[in-house]
């Protein structure tokens, strides 16, 4: 059973919300897993996992949701070789066209940089959450079968 840490940060509920059933997913489908506030973790413990899932919603143009910023700077400073990782996030296609879930990208692209592997394409959510946390779920799912 793969071990799997799911970390989110969350200001107005929604990438929270999406949490749930991304690691309700991983569940039923077999994995361990452990979810976290990106206020509460720690870089270190994601040493401790097969795999990381990160949960991030797009705030003003572009930019990482407030309480992701210092952990997604800390992660220059970790090597997470051999590591299968995933992201997720919401956004707003209609107010911002060029930056639309940017932040799920800019969380990839720091994630390969520190040596994981992202073993499936991200979901990115446009608009209101709700009508797609079944199609979260199976994302989840999704993943603990990449694993």
């Amino acid at each position: 059973m793969a071990k799997v840490i799911l970390i989110y940060g969350s200001t107005t509920g929604n990438t929270e919300d999406l949490s749930e059933h991304v690691a309700a997913g991983l569940k039923e489908a077999g994995a361990d897993v452990t979810v976290e506030n990106v206020m509460d973790a720690n870089i270190e413990e994601l040493n401790e996992y097969d795999a990381i899932v990160f949960g991030c919603s797009t705030w003003g143009i572009g930019e990482l949701q407030d309480d992701f910023l210092d952990f997604n700077d800390e992660m220059i400073n970790i090597s997470l070789d051999g590591k299968k990782a995933a992201v997720f996030g919401p956004g707003d296609s209609d107010g911002y066209p060029d930056s639309f879930c940017e932040a799920v990208d800019i969380l990839e692209k720091t994630l390969k940089n520190s040596g994981a592997t992202i073993v499936v394409d991200s979901f990115k959510v446009d608009g209101d959450v709700e009508p797609v946390f079944e199609d979260a779920a199976v994302w989840g799912s999704t993943i603990a079968q990449a694993l």
